[in-house]
């Protein structure tokens, strides 16, 4: 799958039904083979983007864990460990609650990505189905 990002996969999709023919009480006709090969490309591309976001989240949580191992040596090497404590516990409850901040904004975009998706179909989904119906009543 090249790089196309779910924003452009869902361009696609409506460029796909807008190039189908239209037929009467609003359906279209649409190449299925291309429908089909969008939807496999956004399957690959969901999950894609929530690795993504995990990833950012990992390493944000990483830079985290460096900088507050620094500090800890730091404030040893200077005997100041016990002077600065109360910070240190502030800084890292902040530092906990930004990293559930992310980890939440991440799973939000997800959900919302999931959603869109999700919408999309099922307007596909009817989109075919009608278009199916339409054509089991002419024989």
């Amino acid at each position: 799958m090249s790089d196309s990002s779910l924003d452009e996969l869902i361009d696609e999709l409506e460029d796909v039904l807008a190039d189908g023919r239209r037929l009467p009480f609003g359906m279209v006709l649409v190449n299925e083979d291309k429908i089909l090969d969008i939807v496999d490309k956004m399957r690959v591309a969901v999950p894609d983007e929530i690795k993504q976001a995990r990833r950012v989240v990992q390493e944000q949580e990483r830079l985290l864990n460096e900088a507050q191992a620094r500090v800890q040596q730091v404030l040893t090497e200077q005997g100041l460990l016990d002077a600065v404590q109360a910070e240190r516990e502030r800084i890292l409850l902040q530092a906990e609650q930004e990293a559930i901040a992310i980890r939440n904004g991440a799973d939000v975009y997800a959900r919302e990505v999931l959603e869109d998706l999700d919408e999309q179909l099922v307007k596909l989904l009817t989109s075919v189905r009608n278009g199916l119906e339409s054509l089991s009543h002419v024989e």
